[in-house]
């Protein structure tokens, strides 16, 4: 826990000898008149606490500003801004569709494999993007670590607020290529906000704790990649779930919660059936112990956050 206490000191002045006298006494003040007033930050042990959440939620406009800082910066000087969250899911899957879908024939559940793939794509390029951006927030921003106080955390998750801005135009894209494509919207379409949170918690509890540790070691930056070019043939991104052995798929949709993600995406969106609720619901709970278990490391390393950066 963390606090901030101002103290002051204040010298008083005998105005009325002054006014006497006709003018101010010539002796010089005490050397404390002069001290600026002071700012103590106490860190804590570290941890997860009510004051850290509530110093996190009196700071949430500052995360706001990190969010909207990095969006800017991201796309400052590009031609088509914005627009590159379209183009990079709809190449993507015009690659995999080409060479795996034409020419590898990989099965696309009885569905388009254009269509197939962006719904894996649109889900990963938001992952991938968010998560390696706010893995690298803390090393990025590090001079203004030294000088500003706020939350420490503010930087991973405005990583992590600001891809949900790439996140939107492309799931506007996968919705406009589903109707070109003659697949209606149903009822079954209120669900998407249980799949999507799953990813948006997901990147946050492997943003939070990768940025904490890549404080302390810079050889994270080097796995990262690897990691991440590891989950997309991990995940069902460019194939069906289907591929998955029947005994080993709930446990592997809940442990990979990218696979629970992107298979109740194509449930809904393609065949227009509701995403297993028992999957998606275990998959979004071992997304918020993960994300319990990154944030409790993360302040856990806070501490030394100013020394080690």
């Amino acid at each position: 826990m963390r606090s901030a206490q101002t103290r002051e000191r204040v010298v008083s002045v005998d105005v009325a000898d002054a006014e006497t006298t006709g003018r101010m006494s010539a002796a010089p003040l005490p050397a404390m008149a002069s001290e600026k007033p002071t700012l103590d930050i106490e860190g804590g042990p570290g941890g997860i606490s009510r004051d850290a959440l509530r110093e996190l939620w009196i700071f949430r406009e500052v995360l706001w500003a990190f969010a909207v800082r990095q969006v800017k910066v991201k796309y400052k000087q590009a031609a088509i801004g914005v627009g590159w969250a379209v183009v990079q899911p709809i190449a993507a899957a015009g690659i995999f569709a080409l060479f795996l879908g034409r020419f590898a024939n990989v099965a696309s559940e009885g569905t388009p494999y254009l269509l197939f793939a962006l719904c894996g794509t649109v889900l990963w390029t938001f992952f991938s993007g968010s998560a390696s951006s706010a893995a690298e927030s803390l090393v990025t921003d590090s001079a203004l670590l030294r000088k500003v106080f706020f939350p420490r955390e503010v930087l991973p998750l405005a990583a992590i607020l600001a891809g949900l801005v790439d996140f939107a135009p492309a799931l506007a894209t996968l919705v406009v290529a589903a109707l070109l494509y003659g697949f209606v919207p149903g009822v079954t379409w209120v669900a998407l906000p249980l799949v999507l949170g799953i990813v948006v918690l997901f990147a946050a509890a492997f943003g939070l704790g990768l940025s904490g540790l890549n404080v302390y070691y810079r050889d994270v930056r080097y796995v990262l990649p690897f990691l991440l070019q590891l989950g997309l043939f991990a995940s069902p991104v460019i194939y069906s779930l289907a591929s998955v052995p029947a005994g080993w798929r709930d446990f592997y949709e809940v442990m990979n919660p990218l696979a629970a993600a992107i298979d109740g995406l194509r449930r809904i969106v393609l065949h227009d059936e509701w995403p297993q609720f028992g999957i998606t619901f275990g998959a979004l709970g071992w997304c918020a112990l993960l994300a319990i278990g990154g944030y409790a490391l993360f302040k856990r390393l806070e501490r030394g956050f100013t020394d080690r950066i």
